[in-house]
């Protein structure tokens, strides 16, 4: 299924290069095109009713006269003042219109933004259970990079129109939009059919405002963000955020206990969990079994080569070069390798 979601997804993007940029391209110049049929039409009533010309020829005459190809010529000495009065106005219009089709056609084709942008807001379309990124100067670079491998489709929201056409040429589907049109922006993105929003912008404002545009757009989409200044992390989640991070306090807390323990891998980001974190012990010995290490911390899980077991009974007998990962705080901490250490020297 997800191969054939691949599949079409391609087709579509296939499809959009050869049927709706073209289609961008036309829409673009409309009008002018309408102008000279227009004086195509009037050329053809003009011959038809001072040369006695049959529709079709006359319409031939008017295409051939206004194009300048020349197959129709009719005597200028012998012609009526207003009829050359008329066919003096189609030229002037229709040159008009010519040059500003040849214009707008060139400059929609080479202009790589007016396509892309186009093209890209097609795909937004498309999209569903997606991932919106907003901003990517920050950590939004980081976060596309991990989003990647899981497989999940993603937008990104820039207010740097200078990364936009660098975002592109990389595959990323980005949208360029001051944090002012955060909803309208929002609103081209999918937001309304995405399963989660990601905000990175430097300023804390900037954030809570997209989350306040996405969560007016989508009461269901799952919103995420970071803080710079640890004092607005209760504004964050006032303003919608379901979970907010404060990336220096996270960085420092994880820094400050490595330096006091080498197993600490991971830190919470809700507050109900703050306290602890997750730590990973070898086991360095033979013999020891799982009902010889629970009761200080919850054990999470084992990991063993490429095995994860997570279901451990009390007579799970562990193996030398197995990693424990557990659940502790710092009154645990040192308690849990104790322990360890002795099991591991009897």
């Amino acid at each position: 299924m997800a191969e054939f979601k691949k599949f079409v997804d391609s087709l579509s993007d296939v499809l959009d290069f050869v049927i709706f940029a073209p289609y961008s391209i036309l829409r673009h110049i409309w009008i002018q095109l309408l102008i000279i049929s227009l004086m195509f039409g009037l050329g053809t009533l003009i011959f038809m009713h001072y040369q006695g010309l049959d529709m079709l020829t006359a319409l031939l005459g008017s295409v051939s006269t206004i194009t300048t190809i020349g197959i129709y010529a009719p005597n200028l000495v012998t012609m009526p003042a207003s009829e050359k009065a008329w066919l003096i106005i189609i030229f002037i219009v229709s040159v008009g219109s010519a040059a500003s089709i040849v214009q707008g056609t060139v400059s929609a084709a080479v202009k790589k933004e007016f396509l892309t942008e186009a093209i890209t807001l097609k795909k937004a379309k498309r999209m569903k259970n997606h991932v919106i990124v907003m901003g990517f100067k920050f950590m939004g670079k980081y976060i596309v990079e991990n989003l990647k491998p899981l497989g999940v489709e993603y937008i990104v929201i820039t207010r740097d129109a200078g990364q936009v056409d660098a975002l592109r040429s990389q595959g990323i589907p980005a949208i360029y939009a001051p944090i002012t049109h955060a909803f309208e922006v929002l609103r081209q993105a999918g937001a309304e059919r995405a399963i989660a929003l990601i905000s990175t912008f430097e300023d804390d404002c900037d954030n809570m405002l997209a989350i306040l545009s996405a969560k007016k757009l989508n009461k269901e989409i799952r919103t995420i963000t970071v803080v710079n200044d640890r004092e607005l992390a209760e504004s964050a989640r006032d303003s919608g955020a379901d979970i907010v991070v404060s990336l220096h306090d996270v960085v420092g807390e994880m820094l400050a206990i490595s330096t006091i323990s080498k197993e600490i891998t991971g830190v919470f980001l809700t507050d109900r969990l703050k306290s602890r974190h997750i730590a990973e012990f070898e086991i360095t010995a033979s013999g020891i079994k799982y009902s010889d290490i629970k009761g200080i911390c919850p054990i999470l899980l084992v990991s063993r080569k490429d095995e994860v077991i997570y279901d451990m009974g009390s007579d799970f007998q562990l193996q030398k070069g197995d990693f424990v990962y557990v659940l502790i705080d710092h009154e645990s901490l040192k308690a849990f390798r104790e322990r360890l250490k002795s099991l591991g020297s009897a």
